[in-house]
């Protein structure tokens, strides 16, 4: 049975919006071989959905922000579990926490251009941090006031 090119079209983007493919099969009433031989045909021309579809969530997960903070957060809770975990193989758990160090420090390394918002609230948080030391370390008597200031600060931005 042949099926218009809107059905592929409507297929994709459910696939894409983040439907199993089974699921955007079933959504726009295409049989799953027909939708798994779409998606393949695609993959070999060059159209790969699940980029699309990894973007796409990256998108409305909050952007690129959200995610990079998910692959940190991902990254330091396998370091956690592996130094939980007694190591059958030192040398293979060295590794891998050496790996994942690596990968961190690059993540951390590009966020500046991927996340420049955080990135200038890292710099912000520094300075106003720095600021107060200085000044609670000539005036420690004043330091409860300068605490006060900085919740006013924080609350008012």
């Amino acid at each position: 049975m042949a099926h218009s090119p809107d059905k592929k079209i409507k297929l994709r983007a459910a696939y894409i919006g983040g439907l199993p493919l089974e699921a955007a099969a079933d959504k726009v009433g295409v049989p799953l071989p027909t939708a798994r031989t779409w998606y393949r045909a695609d993959k070999t021309s060059g159209d790969d959905w699940d980029k699309f579809q990894r973007a796409s969530m990256i998108v409305s997960g909050g952007g690129i922000e959200a995610a990079m903070g998910r692959i940190i957060a991902a990254a330091l809770l396998r370091c956690e579990a592996l130094l939980e975990t007694p190591p059958d193989d030192i040398e293979a758990s060295i590794k891998a926490m050496s790996t994942i160090g690596d990968t961190v420090a690059k993540l951390n390394a590009a966020s500046g251009k991927w996340m420049p918002e955080a990135d200038k609230l890292a710099i912000e948080t520094a300075a106003v941090k720095r600021f107060t030391d200085l000044y609670v370390k000539h005036h420690p008597a004043d330091a409860l006031h300068m605490v006060a200031v900085l919740e006013l600060f924080a609350r008012n931005g």
